[in-house]
């Protein structure tokens, strides 16, 4: 069993190691067996101490030792036994420092490791459509960017490394103690291996269980507290803290209690194997009284039998910790592959530039979820450039779904739309949606400065004052700008709490000017806004208008649509009709 899942582990971790990294993998072993070989000469150095402590004639009958003594001429063994000791007291200071630098490069590959498959997934989830965001929650991709690749790096890379070095310390140790004394092997095998067997098939799957468990229960208490901290006024309206309070309380129990028996699981087989060596060494003494007339090979056996166990004790318990969490984090192998294999067709594919110049054209295009039912059904308009075009109609009636298709979040079931009669394909779509932009009625407002929420996505070093001076003049934010204390470096505070809905608006539509967006879309943008404020957002949208900007409004409100050049009315996902303005009033939406 502990072979198997070594060689799945093992194989899995290659196949999903790009090729880069196995050198740097492969050149850590390397590293960590050097350590481990100097790890045992550290150990095997103590030993003619202990003999020297055992033995008052050590010089004359160790080879060795009578051998040095005589190439260097001491002068008496005292001196040659105080020299010898001080080069072991320095070669176990060299030793630790050589481990240390060794540990430093393995923690700089373990970070390169982790800092590699976040990125990996971050990237994986941005190739994601939008249905996929809408129904998927924030807090299980968090965890699958953050989490996920730290414990494959800490409990799979590191568990791996960690048992194949241990290993090849206990082999070591195991050959130099049978070359002592065979019996004390066999004592070990008797006595260790069966408890450490036992403990391993027992504890290998409820550990998994809990690892799986603790991957779906942590999520939770983010979710929980996300809902609460979003929906504050209406917890404390509806009186509801108490629900989320106990939802916390649910989900913190049920962690802390897998928390708890993780823990204990970590702890155990230090335990195990301290009772398996005492069993061992109890054994071996009365084995020697018993057996062995000799006292003084009877302290020897036993002083060599603990210093390999001060060594072995650890290594045993760092690989079975390491075992037990090779067998618990196999999920992260499935969360991995399943996103760093999945189709990256967006990000691969061939881009190719789409001018916009002349219209816009959807030509019979229906659109459903599912195969069941459809949202729209044979839409076919026209929009002009530098027009301004109305979108209509209730909820429902397709005007959301329109303008995703429209911003190549979704692709048409049937029919297609094109831009200057060229259809908007996957290799084109990314020069498409970088001359858009899009204003919702709740505009997402970074926890940032006003530059850098118009900038969106450029680092605040790099913002160009000119371009930013202009989107926020055509978007009539002056005015704005100048109440702020600092200025356009103004703090806007989490999700834009000291701004207004209208500033809010305003903000969004600089931040699609400042990004050379030529069609500006603003889906129910003043829907929640006064008649004034909505009266001066529409003011800048006509300003817009004049300034070769492409706009479809969507809106309930008629008066928002007063300044369109063309409305177009959906109802159940087909067009109702297109008219102006003035027919609109005369007959408005039923």
């Amino acid at each position: 069993m502990l072979d198997n899942i070594l060689a799945i582990t093992l194989q899995k971790v290659y196949l999903l190691l790009p090729v880069k990294i196995r050198g740097s993998a492969l050149g850590m072993m390397v590293l960590l067996l050097f350590n481990s070989i100097l790890e045992i000469v550290g150990l095997a150095a103590i030993l003619p101490i202990i003999m020297i402590l055992l033995q008052d004639n050590i010089i004359e009958d160790i080879k060795v030792f009578r051998w040095l003594y005589q190439l260097f001429s001491f002068e008496s063994q005292t001196n040659f036994l105080v020299i010898f000791a001080v080069l072991v007291m320095a070669f176990m200071i060299a030793k630790n420092v050589f481990s240390l630098l060794i540990y430093k490069q393995q923690a700089k590959f373990s970070f390169k490791l982790y800092t590699y498959f976040s990125l990996k997934l971050f990237k994986a989830y941005q190739n994601k459509d939008l249905k996929f965001f809408k129904s998927h929650n924030p807090s299980i991709i968090i965890r699958d960017i953050n989490e996920i690749p730290y414990n494959f790096v800490y409990n799979i890379i590191l568990n791996l490394i960690t048992i194949l070095n241990e290993f090849i310390i206990i082999v070591i140790i195991l050959i130099t103690i049978f070359l002592y004394d065979p019996l004390l092997v066999l004592f070990l095998l008797v006595f260790v291996v069966p408890i450490l067997t036992i403990f391993y098939r027992v504890v290998k799957n409820r550990s998994k269980a809990i690892q799986q468990e603790l991957n779906e229960e942590n999520p939770k208490l983010n979710i929980n507290l996300f809902q609460f901290i979003y929906g504050f006024i209406d917890a404390k309206m509806n009186n509801s803290e108490k629900y989320f309070l106990e939802n916390h309380r649910k989900h913190l129990v049920k962690v802390s209690e897998l928390n708890m028996l993780d823990r204990v699981f970590q702890q155990a087989p230090t335990k195990v194997i301290e009772t398996g060596l005492m069993a061992t060494i109890t054994i071996v003494a009365l084995y020697g009284l018993l057996f062995v007339r000799d006292k003084q090979h009877i302290v020897g056996l036993l002083s060599v039998f603990a210093l390999a166990a001060y060594r072995i004790l650890p290594s045993i318990n760092r690989s079975m910790i390491a075992l037990v969490g090779l067998k618990g984090f196999q999920y992260t192998f499935d969360v991995l592959n399943q996103l760093t294999h999945s189709d990256t067709t967006s990000s691969k594919a061939i881009l190719v530039d789409i001018s916009f110049s002349s219209h816009i054209k959807i030509k019979n295009v229906s659109f459903s979820y599912n195969s069941d039912k459809g949202v729209l059904d044979d839409v076919s308009f026209k929009i002009k450039k530098n027009s301004i075009t109305g979108l209509i109609g209730r909820s429902g009636s397709g005007k959301s779904t329109l303008v995703n298709l429209l911003l190549g979040f979704y692709a048409p079931t049937s029919g297609e739309i094109c831009i200057d009669d060229v259809p908007l394909e996957v290799k084109n779509i990314t020069s498409w949606r970088r001359k858009n932009g899009y204003v919702q009625q709740d505009v997402y407002i970074l926890d940032a400065t006003l530059a850098e929420n118009i900038a969106f996505g450029v680092p605040k070093e790099k913002i160009d004052a000119d371009q930013l001076a202009r989107a926020m003049s055509l978007a009539s934010l002056s005015d704005v700008v100048n109440h702020l204390p600092d200025g356009v470096n103004t703090n806007l505070g989490d999700r834009g709490s000291l701004l207004s809905g209208g500033q809010r608006q305003r903000i969004g539509i600089a931040r699609a000017l400042y990004h050379g967006a030529t069609l500006l879309i603003l889906d129910e943008a003043t829907s929640a806004l006064d008649a004034t404020t909505e009266n001066e957002i529409n003011e800048a949208v006509s300003r817009l208008a004049d300034n070769n900007m492409t706009v479809i409004i969507i809106a309930h409100r008629l008066t928002t649509l007063r300044r369109c050049d063309s409305i177009i009315e959906l109802e159940s996902g087909k067009i109702k009709r297109i008219c102006s303005y003035g027919d609109l009033i005369n007959k408005p939406v039923e």
